[in-house]
């Protein structure tokens, strides 16, 4: 039981972030990228480009103007439009509490189960 507990809680930390706009004007938001102020290795976000393009990946890099990920990358003079992934309090209380219930209601239903069976058991 205790394993299903474990379980239970590592899927939920998995929904506990969330992309959320970073603010600025289209310039503010170049002029922080460029200056290294903004973005770091290993953010995960998803930018808006002045064409229109949703780019969404994993920064490894920000260097000559350019926001650099594994398969993608952005021109920084081109970003509209910036979201970072983020930690998300609500979204954990949420998932935890939910997993909670989830767990109790199984083992609610797993007791109800046991007792039907062992009055059904007895002459």
């Amino acid at each position: 039981m205790g394993r299903l507990i474990v379980l239970a809680v590592i899927i939920s930390l998995g929904g506990c972030t969330t992309f959320r706009p970073i603010e600025g004007t289209p310039i503010e938001l170049q002029r922080r990228i460029n200056s290294g102020g903004l973005l770091e290795a290993g953010d995960r976000v998803l930018i808006v480009t002045t064409d229109g393009k949703i780019h969404k990946f994993r920064v490894r890099g920000v260097s000559a103007g350019i926001i650099e990920g594994k398969a993608d990358s952005a021109p920084a003079d081109q970003v509209v439009s910036l979201k970072r992934r983020e930690f998300s309090g609500g979204k954990t209380l949420l998932l935890v509490g939910a997993g909670a219930l989830f767990t109790g209601l199984i083992i609610y239903g797993v007791a109800q189960a046991g007792s039907a069976a062992a009055l059904a058991a007895t002459p």
